[in-house]
């Protein structure tokens, strides 16, 4: 009956020691299953600012050409033809510029 006993001891003792660890085993799951879900969400946020930084980049990089354009046009003839006319009046030599009549009612 001894035997049964110390058997029966060491059983109770090693489920005991499965439960323990059965238990840490459990609950790091969960520890490691909250953590994954918050570097999951930041992954997403830092997913979605990443999409609107290459937006950004391609608007100034489009708005920057458009800008080298004006810039060229600029020092155009053309440019300076048409603000002195603009501005100033500024015609060349037997020009004439026609400006319409307001309509008055």
């Amino acid at each position: 009956m001894r035997k049964n006993k110390k058997k029966s001891n060491k059983k109770k003792k090693i489920d005991k020691r499965i439960k323990i660890v059965a238990f840490f085993v459990f609950v790091f799951v969960i520890a490691m299953s909250v953590s994954y879900a918050g570097l999951y969400q930041k992954s997403r946020a830092t997913a979605k600012e990443e999409q609107q930084v290459e937006a950004d980049i391609k608007s100034a990089e489009e708005e920057k050409k458009n800008l080298e354009e004006k810039k060229e046009y600029v020092k155009t003839r053309e440019f300076i033809e048409k603000m002195a006319t603009e501005k100033f009046g500024l015609l060349y030599p037997g020009e004439y510029l026609l400006k319409a009549a307001d309509e008055k009612e």
